[in-house]
């Protein structure tokens, strides 16, 4: 039976190449187009790792899913959950270029956290708004929701489209300190699972600066499940 190589010689040569400064542009595409074949972030994450990335952002992107400990995971879609994988890689390149390590996750984490609690009571006020506005933000940006629903909150209302301008809107500003907390709380976790796991084992040299953790923990087995955790 022939082999293909999933990944070209002339695109793994780019990416371990030690004298280049910065990852190519067309290298990063390619990389983003596996992300969108749903590619294992495992194999994604080791791409970062020989590329020299910061150990965080390995970390980061090869991480677990982080989800609120609930009976109730099992409802999270397969598509949100390969969102958040596709998202982290994005916003990985982002910080890669503007020569930083961020510290929030994305706000289709942040949803992917929240869902399953959402089954279970009622959420206070504000972790409601803040659930209603990453759901517009996601659904919308992944066209989601139903064919004759604008928004999130349209599909949450009354039902009547013709009412839409009486639905409540959340502004960002005003779920800013709740969001920032979640979605700084859920990128910590990944980080600090991914390194429980053994990644980051390799020494990288190429931006020493950005990268905030000097030890490497004793590997233990690598895991593509979900970890549930109690955030708010």
């Amino acid at each position: 039976m022939e082999q293909m190589n999933l990944i070209s010689p002339e695109v793994m040569a780019e990416i371990s190449d030690g004298n280049s400064t910065k990852l190519p542009d067309n290298t990063r595409k390619m990389l983003q187009i596996l992300a969108s074949l749903n590619t294992p972030k495992e194999l994604l994450a080791s791409l970062l790792e020989i590329a020299e990335f910061s150990l965080h952002h390995v970390r980061y992107l090869a991480g677990p899913l982080i989800i609120h400990r609930s009976p109730w995971s099992d409802t999270i879609p397969q598509w949100l959950k390969f969102a958040c994988i596709q998202e982290r890689l994005e916003l990985i390149f982002t910080e890669y270029e503007q020569d930083r390590v961020g510290v929030s996750s994305t706000a289709t984490e942040v949803l992917t956290y929240m869902m399953p609690a959402t089954y279970e009571a009622p959420l206070h006020r504000d972790y409601a708004d803040l659930y209603l506005w990453v759901g517009n933000e996601v659904l919308t940006k992944y066209n989601k929701l139903p064919k004759d629903c604008k928004s999130f909150y349209e599909f949450i209302g009354d039902g009547d489209t013709s009412n839409a301008s009486n639905n409540r809107i959340i502004h960002f500003n005003q779920v800013k300190n709740e969001f920032n907390y979640l979605s700084r709380s859920i990128r910590r976790s990944i980080v600090k699972h991914a390194a429980q796991e053994g990644w980051g084992k390799r020494n990288v040299n190429a931006k020493p600066n950005l990268d905030s953790t000097q030890s490497t923990p004793t590997p233990k087995p690598s895991s593509n499940s979900t970890v549930q955790i109690s955030l708010f």
